[in-house]
This record gives C-alpha cells, structure tokens and sequence, in this order.
C-alpha cells in the first residue's frame, strides 16, 4: 500500500494505468517526498518496474471524498427544489441515478467546509421529460458548481456555470459578477434549435466538470477542455460547495472533491436548536440565483 501526501490527491485524481499514474490536473501525481518519507518521484521506489501485479496496488489519502450516492447523501444539505433517486428516462425507468429537479432553483450544499487549494469534479447528465410535456424534453443549460460559499447564497462565492443564460455561453462568477467567460463552441451544451440531436449525444450522454482553485487561480474545465483560467487578485479562501441548475433537472452520477484543508465545525455550534414556529423557509425566486437579477425561463 502507498499513502500519497495531501497534495497528491488535493490536486489530483490518482488512476494506475500499466506503469504510469496519470494527473487530472495534467500535473506529475507523485509530489516531491515529505521528509523522512520514501522517494515517491520514482515510480520503483512503489515497485512499478513493469511486472508488479496492479491489482496489488492500494493509494490511499485522508483529503478526498467521493461521492457516487450509493449509500445515503448524509454529506448534502438540499436547500431548494426535488432531491431524490430518481429515474433517468422516461422510456427505460430501470435506471436511476441521484438527481434535482425544479422549475425554478433546484440546489445541494456539501456540509462540509474547506480551505486552501481545492478541485472538484463531478458528472451529469440531464433528465429525460421532467416537465411533463412533449417526449423527449430537455433543457441542456444552466448546470453549476459553486465554492468558497456560505453554505447559503449562492453570490456569496465563486460559481461556475455551464451554458448559462440561456446556453449562450459558460461562465465564472465571483460574489455575483462575471469575471470570465467563454461562448467557444467547446464551453457549450447542445441547442435543440435545430432539432434532436443523435441518441450518444445528449439522451445517453454524461458530462465531466472540473473546477481546479490553486492558490489565486481557478481553472473551468469542461468534458477534459480548460475553458479559461482567472488569476483572481484577491481570492477566497474558505467555504462550502454547492450544486444546482435553474428551471431543470439534473443527475448527478459522482461527485469528488480534493482538498488541502478541511475547517472543523465549532462544537458550541452543533448544538440543536428549535426554530420559532414564524420561520418558514423562504421562497426561491425566479431570478439568477448568482446575480439576483431577473432570468427569462
């Protein structure tokens, strides 16, 4: 068994592949050793010489979680919208994976609150007829990952969307403002304006989204594509992530998330408390959850 640093996993997806172990941060995945650990920059130095059994090989890390909702989501707040192990398709309801949906704000809190470099990726797909009209309905638009947030608002972090407004582009937000974009025809979902596409292409099709935050830069990255990078000159540190999509349905196949640090909550603040029998959760309005400025469905 090989135990990697933090870094290795905070900022990597480890895959054994013959002789070679592979970065998702195109990054070499075996840092430069700690002291008084082996020299991990030698793949001999774990016994890859070309005849070692892989199935053999075990890498472990204490900074990742990995989440393909197998079991129940007990790291996930839902805030709004409808969360549940649901069918994918309509035609073929044996399959079903664990998804959102709503007409207006469907959204997921990781409980969980990090801290340094950080990177998470996750894959959808988009759900078959959720509002009920003609078959084969979809919205391919408006899917996103939110970071360095107050478990709350949306606006009160980094958010990156995929095909926002209105597919017309994917984009970058920090505490509700645009800071990079890109309408690039690889930073884009399908347009059904021209009719349905080919099966593979979006009735069977999964994304892959990653958001990398090293230090001041945040990379978007979409199905392996880096769409742009943003050097912020005053970066967030510390907060919960947070998945949604707006007027849509969504499921969600895995999620992972590498992390440097992980800020503990206080013990005085897990204490329950009854809520007065006033509050009552509020109602998402149909605006852009990130900008807080009106949004056509």
């Amino acid at each position: 068994m090989y135990k990697t640093n933090w870094r290795c996993a905070a900022l990597a997806t480890l895959t054994v592949v013959g002789t070679l172990i592979s970065s998702a941060l195109a990054a070499p995945v075996l840092a430069a050793p700690v002291a008084g650990e082996m020299n991990s920059a030698s793949p001999k130095a774990i016994g890859f010489d070309g005849g070692v059994d892989l199935s053999t090989v075990q890498v472990e890390n204490g900074h990742v979680y990995d989440y393909t909702f197998s079991t129940a989501p007990v790291d996930w707040k839902v805030q709004s919208g409808v969360w549940e192990m649901t069918n994918r398709w309509d035609c073929s309801p044996g399959w079903s994976w664990y998804g959102g949906r709503s007409e207006e704000v469907a959204a997921i809190w990781n409980k969980r609150k990090f801290s340094g470099d950080f990177s998470a990726q996750f894959y959808f797909a988009f759900k078959m007829d959720f509002v009920k009209t003609p078959k084969w309905h979809y919205h391919p638009q408006n899917v996103a990952i939110s970071f360095c947030g107050d478990g709350k608002n949306f606006g009160s972090g980094y958010s990156f969307i995929v095909g926002a407004d209105n597919n017309e582009r994917s984009a970058l937000y920090k505490k509700g403002k645009s800071v990079m974009d890109s309408n690039a025809p690889e930073a884009l979902l399908f347009s059904l304006a021209d009719g349905y596409p080919p099966l593979e292409q979006l009735h069977r099709r999964w994304w892959y989204v990653k958001v990398n935050k090293i230090g001041p830069r945040i990379e978007c990255w979409l199905d392996n594509k880096l769409l742009f990078t943003y050097n912020d000159p005053k970066p967030l540190d510390v907060g919960q992530m947070a998945l949604w999509t707006y007027n849509n349905g969504i499921m969600l196949s895995r999620v992972q998330i590498f992390y440097e640090n992980e800020v503990k909550p206080d013990i005085k603040s897990l204490r329950v408390r009854t809520p007065a029998k006033s509050a009552l959760p509020a109602k998402v309005a149909s605006v852009n959850p990130v900008t807080s400025k009106g949004t056509s469905q």
